[in-house]
């Protein structure tokens, strides 16, 4: 059975290891009014790996996994869950940045109206290097890649403030003396990208809340981002939005 949508219904946040907090996202899953299209999370690894983890560990009915950074104990690693009947495939972008993932979601009526689906997170000890590569990355997809592009990650730049200007969009307010936020944020503007969140995603104690969370689209095609609460332990909101996009969505007819 074909069906057909006029919105992708996403969810994104760090859950600061996934294994722990897996029951937590079943359980928000169910309690949502339809399920997620799409689920992105970053830090999907735990701090401390006992032992080599196994994709299999992170299997969630109904949906396709896809991860990068399984196997290198030096990431936390980032992934997707792309409901099953969406047609989504790996698209490989050379990078020297650290940990990435992208995806091709295909419209089945044609290639110029597929998705590229971008998952990235940017480590808080992320050197200039580093750095840099994530500007010139944001710059590669731009170029390469002229179809509608939605970005979400972790990015952690402490020094960024994300606000509404009176409904002229969110605008960025930098304090960064390195000048690598200023290059981040000069990087979105002048690929005409668009960064959609403006309150704080992320809490810790006593600490000042920030925004590390990120959601970036070539284009205005966003709901209003809901926050929700936090999977188990993590420390940074869920969120939850839907992305205009019309598709066709193959669902199998004996399915429950």
């Amino acid at each position: 059975m074909i069906i057909n949508n006029d919105a992708l219904k996403v969810i994104y946040t760090n859950a600061d290891g996934l294994l722990n907090n897996r029951q937590d996202l079943k359980l928000l899953i169910q309690c949502l009014p339809e399920p997620p299209d799409v689920i992105a999370i970053t830090e999907f690894k735990p701090k401390k790996i006992a032992q080599q983890l196994l994709i299999s560990e992170f299997h969630l009915d109904g949906y396709t996994v896809f991860h990068s950074g399984l196997d290198n104990n030096n990431d936390r690693g980032v992934l997707f869950y792309i409901a099953h009947g969406i047609q989504a495939s790996l698209v490989d972008i050379p990078s020297a940045f650290n940990e990435y993932l992208f995806l091709l979601l295909k419209d089945t009526q044609s290639v110029n109206r597929s998705i590229l689906l971008g998952n990235i997170y940017r480590s808080p000890s992320s050197n200039q290097v580093n750095d840099y590569e994530l500007c010139d990355l944001l710059d590669l997809i731009q170029q390469k890649f002229p179809i509608p592009k939605l970005i979400v990650g972790d990015f952690n730049f402490a020094n960024i403030s994300w606000y509404d200007a009176d409904g002229c969009g969110v605008i960025a307010r930098c304090t960064d003396i390195t000048q690598i936020g200023n290059k981040f944020v000069n990087t979105l503007n002048k690929n005409f990208f668009i960064q959609h969140v403006s309150e704080p995603t992320r809490q810790r104690g006593l600490d000042v809340p920030h925004t590390p969370d990120l959601i970036i689209s070539s284009d205005s095609c966003l709901s209003e981002i809901e926050h929700l609460s936090p999977l188990g332990m993590s420390d940074h909101s869920v969120l939850m939005f839907r992305y205009e996009w019309n598709y066709e969505r193959y669902i199998s007819e004996n399915k429950f």
